[in-house]
């Protein structure tokens, strides 16, 4: 498979985005007990970033914003923003 090496740049621009602003113009940002995991998803991704050949912090990646998609208060939109994410990423 050809690693796409812009891919760890791009995610965290717009996770970060997402992230503090929420989705899509959506005016419920990401509530504050989402906390914690976003946290862990920000670790994860910045473990992935310093090694980018790594698949299993790339499956990190995906686990925290899987664990992040779950996190009670978000809306509708929000949800299918992660779970679209965790879709994209091809760990293989």
């Amino acid at each position: 498979m050809k690693k796409n090496l812009n891919f760890p740049v791009l995610s965290a621009i717009c996770f970060i985005a997402v992230l503090a602003l929420g989705c899509g113009g959506d005016d419920n940002p990401t509530p504050a007990s989402c906390e914690d995991g976003i946290n862990d998803y920000e670790a994860a991704l910045n473990a992935y970033i310093a090694d980018i050949t790594s698949v299993s912090k790339c499956n990190a990646v995906k686990a925290a914003l899987n664990d992040l998609a779950s996190c009670p208060g978000l809306t509708a939109g929000q949800k299918k923003e992660y779970q679209d994410e965790v879709a994209a990423i091809d760990c293989d």
